[in-house]
């Protein structure tokens, strides 16, 4: 099932798709990735909740590529997934804010503090899983798929670093709301935050749904063919059968690498806020300047380099961005509570983050067998999505210690702390293996994309 126009190049109309849903479903995104994590920990006062929703998350977004990139497949439909998924995903962002901690109490029974935090963990967690279903269904399953489908190899590499600025222009861009609104504020008790906070849901959750509706009119028709050949289920699962497998070594081995980076990413992205903001120097008042530092600087150089990143190759790119957010994360383990040099180790973070998601994204999208787009998305959730969220945020979560003081509500709280970015370290340094393995096997191959997908029979299937 191949595309029909993905050697063409892209027009304005795609050009205005791929930044406007890009950057939306990045911002929400951006809130469920690290914003929720400010909101949960405002009413909780502890990271156990963040790892939760982290986890959780993680595993419902998996399963529902698996299910919802096959049957886009098969269908031959990316658009219905998009602009639907995206229109019912804004309605789940606001209801983030009915969450509350008051909201929890009434349920919990006046006083019961111990259960009412409990129950904004499991809510938050139930919203955010259904969030995250039509999340992923619109974004990870459907718009990562048609994205691969338009791009080819000369100029996926410019598109993937556009899409990899869009989680910091994304994340400036509620930084700049939450300020307006006066959020996020730790000086604030949970009974004061729950009011800005709704209104913060409010506006972001209607921004992603006017986005999807707006979609449905301005994505073109698809040009995909359906794939009426192969059974749904088999199909669905075509990315993890040997022979696919060994059809497909580079592919896999990237696979690898992103797994690892990855594992470093979030071992600090759904704590690196709370982190900050609980540092004196950045605290409330500095805390969003010093955020906004950091995202602003770290887009222009991944811009630039995004820029020549077709020129110069990505393969070039890819160890000095291991070492740059190592480096960056290192930094940030040692310098202690100092702005301007926290500022300087967050810009080397993000900037390698970025610019390794960036290379490594397009690397697959380059590699990804091209007759089945879809179904080989759940192969790429469960390497870069699931695996290094469930492992980078645990292992994290493992080395905060919980503070010796008591909140407001006598509860003892559990802070993220430094300790996170010694993970991110190790397991960036554990992407260098699989990457010099990639590039070596990527100069002994003739055919760095394979133009024949790997179909998979019913037949084939059977063994």
């Amino acid at each position: 099932m191949k595309s029909n126009n993905v050697n063409t190049r892209l027009d304005a109309r795609k050009w205005v798709g791929i930044i406007l849903i890009g950057l939306i479903g990045q911002i929400a995104w951006a809130i469920e990735n690290n914003y929720i994590n400010l909101w949960v920990y405002s009413q909780s006062h502890t990271s156990d909740h963040i790892n939760w929703m982290t986890v959780a998350s993680a595993v419902v977004a998996t399963v529902t590529t698996f299910f919802v990139g096959a049957l886009s497949d098969k269908l031959g439909k990316r658009k219905i997934f998009i602009a639907g998924g995206y229109s019912i995903w804004g309605v789940f962002v606001f209801l983030f804010g009915v969450m509350s901690l008051t909201n929890m109490e009434a349920i919990a029974g006046a006083g019961n503090m111990t259960t009412a935090i409990l129950l904004v963990g499991i809510a938050n967690v139930i919203v955010d899983c259904l969030m995250t279903f039509f999340g992923s269904s619109g974004n990870d399953a459907a718009f990562n798929a048609y994205v691969t489908d338009i791009t080819n190899q000369k100029n996926r590499p410019f598109v993937e670093s556009v899409l990899s600025i869009m989680p910091l222009i994304s994340l400036a861009m509620i930084l700049g709301l939450g300020g307006i609104l006066g959020i996020p504020n730790a000086e604030l008790s949970p009974a004061e935050a729950a009011t800005p906070w709704l209104i913060f849901f409010l506006i972001c959750g209607a921004l992603t749904t006017i986005v999807g509706i707006v979609s449905f009119f301005l994505l073109p028709n698809d040009e995909i063919e359906p794939n009426r050949e192969d059974n749904y289920f088999k199909h669905m699962i075509i990315g993890f059968h040997p022979k696919s497998v060994k059809a497909n070594p580079i592919f896999y081995i990237a696979l690898i690498a992103f797994m690892c980076f990855n594992i470093g990413v979030d071992a600090f992205m759904p704590y690196i806020m709370v982190y900050f903001q609980n540092i004196p120097s950045f605290g409330t008042d500095n805390f969003l300047l010093g955020m906004g530092i950091i995202m602003g600087v770290a887009s222009v150089l991944v811009i630039v380099v995004g820029a020549f990143l077709e020129k110069i190759g990505k393969e070039k790119v890819l160890i000095p961005s291991v070492l740059v957010m190592a480096g960056g994360a290192m930094w940030l383990y040692f310098v202690g509570d100092q702005f301007a040099l926290l500022v300087i180790g967050g810009i080397l973070l993000m900037t390698g983050y970025l610019v390794g998601t960036a290379s490594l994204g397009a690397a697959i999208r380059d590699l990804t067998p091209q007759g089945d787009v879809g179904a080989y998305q759940s192969v790429r959730m469960v390497f870069a999505v699931m695996l290094p969220m469930v492992i980078g945020s645990n292992i994290s979560n493992a080395t905060f210690v919980a503070e010796p003081t008591l909140n407001e509500y006598g509860q003892p709280t559990k802070a993220p702390d430094h300790n996170m970015f010694i993970v991110t370290a190790i397991a960036a340094l554990c992407t260098i293996v699989p990457i010099i393995i990639l590039i070596i096997k990527n100069k002994k191959s003739v055919q760095v994309l394979p133009e024949n997908a790997p179909i998979v029979n019913d037949d084939q299937t059977n063994n």
